[in-house]
């Protein structure tokens, strides 16, 4: 695995990802890398959690353990985790986790990274398929103007990962396909260092429409130059979420409940794209980020979203050079990206 710490991005690998590459050409009775330790979640005192055979809820169940228990992490998935299990690996959903800790640092990222190597701006109706086969579900459909980014490109699909699955782009639907700088000093104004989106709800209904509404105000205020040492404070800056900042009342978890008339309503979804994309640069260093509680949020792979409003998400531009943020919402894509600026 390549040195992260340096953040250098190989060709057709997706940082962590990579792990499921590894275990799918290991040698049986192979030992597996540990990628993470952790613990079972103890937010489900009164159950066990399951341990399957695949990561799919109607796969064999091959263990339950209790809540509390260590595991060993060698794989992450954007619902699932790969354990250690008696010299196979059994999958658990990532919710049922907790407390993951890296075993090496400086070759792993941080719990959840998911590494864009590649992003698209589109040119004609684009589909998000459930597999890289055409005839296979159709997740979301995007038209020209939308930007995605994308995990990496095998025999002609581009992988995302589509809220807590993953999604492939049949390639001769982008007109151009274009990589993220391989390491951060290949940045620039024009390419950027990291990129990340996260989907949503498209329908016409007055809510939805308020918090798309929110969605892109959100991205706007946030779109900013972060010069050396700079902090940016996600309340602070792109909030207030009030009417006279544009926003406007949409559907918000409060305490863990569903609440549709909070200003500024979908504001999470802007927090918790960026932090995915601040999770990708280890100069970015997170200095407040809180989830939505125990089981996360349905738009996001557990364990990396960021809530805002009553909570905060807040991180500094640690790089020897300034940071500009980009946002961009259409059709149901939100695009998040950082570009290297000139000092």
């Amino acid at each position: 695995m390549r040195n992260f710490g340096k953040r250098i991005r190989a060709a057709g690998c997706a940082a962590l990802l990579f792990a499921a590459m590894l275990l799918a050409s290991a040698p049986a009775g192979a030992e597996v890398q540990t990628l993470y330790t952790a613990k079972i979640s103890t937010h489900f005192p009164n159950s066990t959690t399951n341990v399957y055979s695949h990561p799919d809820l109607e796969s064999k169940v091959l263990a339950n353990y209790k809540p509390g228990r260590a595991i060993e992490v060698v794989e992450v998935l954007p619902n699932f985790v790969g354990i250690k299990l008696s010299g196979k690996i059994g999958y658990v959903l990532r919710h049922r986790i907790m407390d993951p800790v890296a075993l090496d640092k400086a070759s792993t990222p941080r719990f959840g990274t998911a590494l864009n190597l590649w992003f698209a701006t589109l040119s004609q109706e684009t589909h998000v398929k459930a597999a890289p086969e055409s005839a296979s579900e159709t997740l979301i459909t995007l038209q020209a103007g939308a930007q995605l980014g994308f995990l990496d490109v095998t025999n002609g699909w581009a992988r995302l990962i589509f809220k807590r699955q993953y999604g492939y782009v049949d390639t001769r639907e982008l007109d151009a396909l274009e990589m993220v700088a391989p390491v951060e000093s290949n940045g620039s104004p024009e390419v950027p260092i990291a990129v990340y989106n996260s989907f949503y709800n498209i329908s016409d209904s007055e809510n939805n429409l308020n918090r798309i509404n929110n969605l892109a105000v959100g991205g706007q205020r946030m779109s900013k130059v972060l010069a050396p040492g700079q902090t940016l404070d996600f309340n602070g800056e792109v909030g207030p979420f009030r009417a006279s900042n544009g926003y406007k009342p949409a559907g918000a978890l409060v305490d863990g409940e569903m609440v549709f008339d909070v200003y500024g309503g979908g504001s999470c979804q802007v927090s918790s794209t960026l932090y995915n994309a601040v999770l990708q640069l280890t100069g970015l260093t997170v200095l407040r980020r809180a989830p939505h509680g125990a089981n996360g949020i349905a738009y996001l792979p557990h364990g990396v979203d960021a809530s805002s409003g009553g909570l905060n998400f807040v991180f500094r531009n640690d790089y020897p050079f300034p940071v500009r943020i980009y946002a961009h919402v259409q059709d149901g894509s939100l695009f998040v990206a950082f570009y290297k600026e000139s000092v």
